[in-house]
């Protein structure tokens, strides 16, 4: 498959023939991406040693998150000025934080001691590389996250620990400003920070 953009230690993109090469292999375990416009991104763990990767990429018409456009009333909630929202249950507990790049909203439940991070500004992104995260998973996917017009928002990652009891989940919306993530807590802890990541909406431009 041509024109697959490659991003890592490396980055290019495959030639007419989906051929690419990458120059300068790590010497050690490293992860590279693989996106392509209508097709499901694809990070891939490069093995110390390995000379030679096939890579296959899906449709992503089926496995895409598209974000809806927020409903005219509701408890969703983010900083004035920006049209990334979420979700919050009453009986989660907040701590705002500001900077002048961005804003950041961390949200907790119950004893939960690793929170979930809700951000907000022009450069946004989890405390831990993603390749770092992927490096340390059992099994990872991603996808991509777009609007109903077809627009390209970001890209939603998420993994599961080698002992298969913790998570981490990481979803980057740059076309809204935006970014969601949690690293490393309890599958129940997962299980309610995902309510508030998938409860993401855009306000409406159009009206």
């Amino acid at each position: 498959m041509s024109g697959v953009k490659i991003f890592a230690w490396h980055a290019g993109m495959t030639d007419a023939e989906g051929r690419f090469e990458l120059p300068n292999l790590p010497t050690k375990d490293s992860v590279i991406f693989f996106q392509k416009e209508g097709f499901r991104p694809r990070p891939f763990v490069v093995k110390t040693g390995v000379s030679t990767l096939k890579v296959v990429l899906e449709d992503d018409s089926k496995s895409a998150w598209l974000i809806p456009v927020c409903a005219p009333t509701g408890a969703s909630i983010s900083p004035v000025g920006y049209e990334l929202k979420f979700l919050l249950p009453v009986d989660s507990h907040i701590k705002k934080l500001k900077d002048i790049d961005y804003q950041e909203y961390l949200v907790s439940f119950g004893q939960a001691t690793t929170p979930l991070q809700l951000w907000w500004g022009p450069l946004v992104q989890p405390g831990k590389m993603i390749s770092d995260l992927i490096l340390e998973s059992a099994s990872f996917e991603e996808r991509s996250i777009r609007a109903k017009s077809g627009e390209t928002l970001g890209f939603d990652t998420r993994g599961k620990s080698l002992d298969g009891k913790h998570c981490w989940r990481a979803a980057g919306f740059a076309g809204l400003s935006g970014a969601s993530t949690y690293e490393w807590v309890p599958k129940e802890v997962a299980t309610a920070y995902d309510r508030v990541i998938d409860s993401a909406c855009r306000l409406d431009r159009v009206r």
